[in-house]
Parts: C-alpha cells; sequence; structure tokens
C-alpha cells in the first residue's frame, strides 16, 4: 500500500495562451448616450421599491414579535398546566 500522510500532490498544468489587447480591434459594447432625465425616472423608481421593501420588514418584525409572544403564552399556559418545565 502506497499511502504518506505528508505527500504533496503536483501543481495541475495548463496550457493557457496569453491573449493582448489590440485596441483597434475592440468594439464599443455599449452604444447608448447618457441621458440625465432617464437616469433621474430609474433611480426614483429604484428608491421608492426599496421604500416599500422596507415596510415589508418592520411587517415581518410584527409577525416575529407575535409568534414569540404567543410562543411565550403556550409555554407558560404548558407550565401551568402540565408541569413540564
Amino acid at each position: 500500500m502506497n499511502f504518506t500522510f505528508l505527500h504533496r500532490p503536483e501543481a495541475r498544468k495548463y496550457s493557457y495562451k496569453p491573449q493582448f489587447y489590440v485596441p483597434e480591434e475592440e468594439q464599443p459594447t455599449n452604444t447608448k448616450r447618457f441621458d440625465p432625465e432617464e437616469f433621474g425616472a430609474k433611480l426614483h423608481r429604484n428608491w421608492d421599491s426599496k421604500r416599500r421593501a422596507s415596510g415589508n420588514k418592520t411587517s415581518n418584525m410584527r409577525t416575529v414579535i407575535w409568534m414569540v409572544f404567543i410562543i411565550s403564552i403556550l409555554c407558560f399556559v404548558a407550565w401551568k398546566v402540565f408541569k413540564i418545565f
């Protein structure tokens, strides 16, 4: 059996061929011009959606608080009735 604790495997070897950047051959990927009106509209829509989402977080927190309250009441009732804890 060929088993050793200190065996280190060899590093993997790749056949990587580097490519060089030629600015004349590169095509622009984004030909759309900047429109400040469109940017402002997108920004306001994004802010509005985040503001609405933050309202959902508070309602989720209320749900968690109610769940903890109900579980604590049930534990208290179980303790009084069954003397479990």
